[in-house]
């Protein structure tokens, strides 16, 4: 059956009215649905789904999906968004760099995995998913490893581990995703510089919404929109920001990213009309991934019914980041 957009978007929503993810016996479950794989938590609720191909009926452009769609709060709404009329080749939470160089032998080649186009080629570019796994599972939490090829052509040029722990705080009013990605390769890889890449949480516009960080509301006047050619004008670089909106049936939807201070200092590409959570590993300058030796990343995805409390994002990053 096709499915539209903003049902899609809810996927999994309506089953878990009334349900408490709190004190429950049954494990997490990952099942297989015709996208790709969906997490369950004990009561049958659905936390996320991971997809490995496009979803009937959903105008997503570009030629990877690999990504987490949806990303839902406890009660039921999806934090996420994917192939959004702004931008169709965001999809849930990703992972793909837009410029990209691979050299060998001599040999150098480039790849654009996110869908832009604008500064390297796309055809014949392609993340693959190989395997999404269930490696544990408990009442409370699950632990998913995604493994993923990145193809030009018949080369694969890059492979991506992904660890998708899923869990839930504040009371079981929100649910936390810690993300690890390593990436490794028998080519010398470059990241280039740019504004906007890497990872990205694509958050919902259905209505008014705003952004936050440490400091309080990321304000225009303080903070202008990033410019998606000149990575100086990304925000700066803190231990988190958040999204706020409230969707047209009056419900609040908060999501955040989390940096891990192991990472690569990040600049955060600020672009209110696309409405995206990006820490920028190549914003200040190019990131090597030598042959044969991982780049390790991590980042905690934050999401729940309602306003974050006012010190629920400081808590949290401060004992995740350590």
């Amino acid at each position: 059956m096709t499915m539209d957009r903003r049902s899609f978007l809810a996927v999994g929503g309506a089953a878990l009215v009334g349900a408490s993810l709190r004190g429950q016996a049954r494990a997490y479950t990952l099942e297989t649905i015709a996208a790709g794989k969906t997490l369950k938590d004990g009561a049958g609720n659905v936390v996320l789904s991971y997809l490995t191909s496009k979803p009937e009926g959903i105008p997503l452009a570009g030629n990877s999906v690999c990504c987490i769609h949806p990303f839902n709060t406890p009660g039921g709404e999806a934090a996420t968004d994917i192939a959004p009329p702004d931008h169709r080749d965001h999809r849930g939470i990703f992972f793909a760099w837009h410029d990209m160089s691979f050299t060998k032998n001599g040999q150098t080649v480039k790849g654009d995995f996110w869908g832009w186009g604008a500064h390297a080629p796309t055809e014949g570019r392609v993340i693959k998913n190989r395997s999404v796994d269930l490696v544990r599972a408990d009442g409370s939490s699950a632990e998913i490893t995604v493994v993923n090829d990145w193809m030009i052509g018949a080369d694969r040029v890059m492979q991506a581990t992904e660890t998708i722990r899923a869990g839930a705080f504040a009371g079981d009013r929100g649910r936390t995703l810690d993300l690890t990605y390593v990436f490794t390769s028998d080519y010398d890889v470059t990241l280039n510089p740019m504004a906007f890449t890497g990872f990205c949480f694509r958050c919902r516009k259905e209505g008014p919404y705003t952004f936050f960080n440490p400091d309080g509301e990321v304000t225009v006047d303080k903070f202008p929109n990033s410019n998606a050619n000149r990575p100086e004008t990304d925000w700066p670089a803190k231990p988190w920001y958040s999204h706020k909106v409230t969707l047209q049936n009056g419900k609040v939807v908060s999501s955040a990213v989390i940096d891990h201070p192991r990472n690569p200092p990040s600049l955060w590409h600020g672009a209110r009309s696309v409405s995206f959570l990006n820490p920028c590993v190549s914003a200040e300058g190019a990131v090597q991934i030598p042959s044969g030796k991982p780049l390790t990343l991590r980042y905690l995805a934050v999401a729940r019914d309602g306003e974050f409390a006012p010190d629920d994002l400081n808590r949290i990053a401060a004992e995740w980041r350590k």
